[in-house]
């Protein structure tokens, strides 16, 4: 046994040991680059959708047409339709070409509200995380909802 400096004994068996703690940490900071790695592909993938939604409600907004009010406070009302919205939004979808940078997108639903004056788009679509695709196979499913409200003035 030799001696260190310190007055302690060396002894065989902590060789190595600084090796092991080395390899594991490596492990864990792989780890976790991969698990932050995975949740911004599927957060930009979501903001991605995101200005799709944004897109396809505007384009809904703007598919309205004009009632004419008559009476004490006469003006002309724009109302929105749900076929036209959704037309709409399936037109604008399918111009930007959405359905190729996204899987599995749907259209899960466009309604109008609020007397024909606001419409909301739900979106959804697969986003698929690399390196661990294996884990979840099937991919995460991103989902955004986007609404826009249309009004006239002067």
């Amino acid at each position: 046994m030799s001696r260190e400096p310190e007055g302690r004994t060396k002894d065989a068996n902590d060789e190595g040991q600084t090796t092991v703690l080395v390899v594991g940490l490596s492990v864990i900071c792989l780890l976790l680059a991969t698990v932050i790695l995975a949740v911004t592909t599927v957060n930009l993938e979501a903001r991605k959708l995101l200005s799709a939604a944004d897109g396809a409600t505007l384009a809904a907004a703007d598919s309205f047409t004009i009632a004419v009010e008559e009476g004490a406070e006469s003006g002309n009302v724009p109302i929105l339709d749900d076929g036209a919205a959704a037309e709409a939004v399936a037109g604008y979808l399918a111009a930007a070409g959405a359905h190729g940078r996204f899987e599995g997108l749907k259209v899960e639903s466009v309604s109008v509200g609020d007397g024909g004056q606001t419409v909301d788009v739900v979106l959804t679509a697969t986003a698929r995380p690399p390196v661990v695709n294996w884990i979840v196979p099937q991919g995460v499913t991103v989902v955004a909802s986007s609404s826009s409200r249309t009004a006239l003035t002067r």
